[in-house]
């Protein structure tokens, strides 16, 4: 078993607290990834199996992120690359 992706990551809900996790793991034996899932918003925990897509590789600006939806209560994550997102928390401490 060879990991070709991995990443686990806090996630903040929508007033802004760090409330969530995810964590992502897929092998390049396999054409999904295997996720794990804790909702920032309603605290739902799961795994699940999902498509996996070049998220971080192909396009160009929101193309570069990976949209999962809560199984419980449908809230909306969007994963941005790391680079991004650490741009993206730099630019708001600026202001």
């Amino acid at each position: 078993m060879t990991l070709e992706y991995i990443t686990m990551r806090e996630m903040e809900n929508s007033k802004g607290e760090v409330k969530g996790r995810i964590r992502i793991m897929k092998t390049k034996e396999e054409t999904s990834a295997m996720v794990d899932i804790t909702c920032p918003e309603c605290g739902y925990n799961e795994k699940r199996r999902e498509e996996w897509r070049e998220p971080f590789v192909t396009g160009l600006k929101m193309k570069q992120a990976f949209f999962l939806k809560c199984s419980k209560c449908a809230y909306s994550v969007k994963m941005l690359k790391l680079k991004k997102e650490a741009a993206k928390k730099a630019k708001a401490a600026k202001k």
